[in-house]
């Protein structure tokens, strides 16, 4: 019975950790990071092996002043490695000259453009983008969702994405995720902060949870019982 109860609680913890009803948290960077240079800069989180969850989400917000933006201005969480999947800043010809400034893509360079996504200086923007598992024979992650400015009730049900990609991200466990930024000059700065990585339990793992929110509830009235 201590066995069952300890295996309750641990999920339990796992649960009331997680960024929301769905996710379990593993990175909650607060920092403002500015970029203001061009040089090629990346910051990396390393995470626990995430390998058989049903994939890893990634929250963000980031804003610019001065400028404008110009043509390949660069800011992109990824997830893996920098030439692996990832989202976020991709300017495609600066400052209200375009209708399309943010992108995602499976791995390598360029990408898919979120339409629509013309930035203005001083507007705040957050992004979201959940990597996953659609089932293929390879057991590789191969589908990238990404989400722009999304509800409360997007982030919890992870539904709505803005943009759907798929191909095959050429690894099946995930260790490390981060942003990486190039191009920023011209009187740009740059500030990313609020980053979120959370692991999405496979479905039979939320079922553990919530067995393990109703034994501690049924344990508890049996002792006041």
């Amino acid at each position: 019975m201590k066995a069952i109860s300890a295996l309750f609680a641990a999920a339990l913890v796992a649960s009331s950790a997680s960024a929301s009803a769905n996710t379990i948290s593993l990175v909650n960077d607060t920092t403002d990071h500015l970029i203001t240079t061009a040089t090629d800069s990346i910051t990396s989180y390393t995470m626990p092996v995430v390998s058989e969850a049903n994939g890893v989400l990634i929250n963000f917000s980031f804003t610019y002043t001065g400028g404008p933006l110009q043509d390949n201005d660069f800011l992109a969480m990824y997830f893996g490695s920098s030439t692996q999947p990832s989202f976020g800043l991709k300017a495609n010809g600066g400052d209200h000259s375009t209708t399309n400034d943010l992108f995602g893509r499976m791995g390598g360079t360029g990408g898919t453009y979120l339409t629509n996504t013309n930035l203005v200086a001083g507007s705040t923007y957050d992004m979201m983008g959940w990597l996953l598992k659609s089932g293929n024979s390879s057991g590789n992650y191969d589908t990238l969702k990404v989400w722009l400015n999304p509800t409360d009730s997007e982030i919890a049900t992870l539904t709505g994405a803005d943009l759907t990609l798929k191909g095959n991200a050429g690894f099946s466990s995930l260790t490390s995720v981060g942003f990486r930024t190039t191009n920023i000059d011209n009187g740009a700065v740059v500030t990313i902060n609020d980053i979120q990585v959370s692991a999405v339990p496979e479905p039979g793992s939320l079922a553990l949870m919530g067995l393990a929110a109703a034994g501690l509830g049924f344990m508890r009235r049996r002792k006041q019982a």
